[in-house]
């Protein structure tokens, strides 16, 4: 099986791909559901941001779903709403607090849910560790989709399955599912039986047929080619 130990993040292809994105956000919106707030260059710096710390995650070999290691979601979220900048962070310190204490109080559920799951496969445990976040009551208070996006990219890269990362393309079939999943509650039982389900496995095909091999770096490629220098 690939590993994390295999692969990384192409941080460059990333971000042109975010680009692409922006500079054609007007035509995606006219097929979307409802408006998204286009994607500026602060949003696209910390997203970049967040993949860099998936990637150095990935290095690290850290699982963050273990106990230890949940509070690296937490650190995702910080990452896409306020970057790495400490002064931004100070200003939003009471909506960080906050934003913590619901992160407290949710992702229990979605770690269990995670390890019952642990035998399945990635793009499943993806599909799944979004939804749960996304679905109301939210994990965050803002940037779920975003953070959601990261983790999964985290999971997918862990098995050695390119990141999801957004291009022209793909960027409706992902922002219109994920805008239904916003308002189903999975603490209502047939939202969570049926709905989720269904746009569990939405996304999961999503997964398996737009997953870009170009935002996957191999390491053994790159040690050879550092070796024939």
């Amino acid at each position: 099986m690939s590993s994390h130990k295999e692969y990384r993040l192409d941080l460059d292809r990333i971000e042109e791909s975010l680009r692409a994105v922006q500079a054609g956000f007007e035509r995606i919106s006219e097929h979307l559901l409802m408006r998204r707030e286009p994607l500026t260059d602060q949003i696209i710096a910390n997203l970049l941001l967040g993949y860099a710390y998936v990637d150095q995650l990935l290095e690290d070999g850290v699982e963050v779903f273990s106990p230890s290691g949940l509070d690296h979601i937490l650190e995702l979220n910080h990452i896409v709403l306020c970057g790495d900048n400490d002064s931004v962070r100070l200003e939003y310190g009471s909506h960080l607090l906050e934003t913590r204490h619901r992160f407290a109080n949710g992702i229990g559920e979605i770690a269990d849910w995670y390890e019952a799951k642990r035998h399945k496969s990635a793009v499943r445990r993806a599909a799944g560790v979004y939804v749960l976040g996304v679905s109301q009551p939210q994990l965050f208070l803002e940037g779920n989709h975003r953070t959601g996006a990261l983790v999964a990219s985290y999971i997918l890269v862990q098995e050695g399955l390119p990141p999801f990362v957004l291009t022209p393309k793909n960027a409706v079939a992902y922002f219109n599912p994920s805008t239904m999943i916003k308002y189903r509650d999975k603490q209502k039982f047939f939202d969570r039986q049926y709905y989720l389900k269904k746009y569990r496995r939405v996304l999961q095909n999503f997964f398996e047929e737009t997953l870009d091999k170009r935002f996957r770096r191999s390491l053994r490629l790159d040690k050879e080619k550092t070796e024939r220098r």
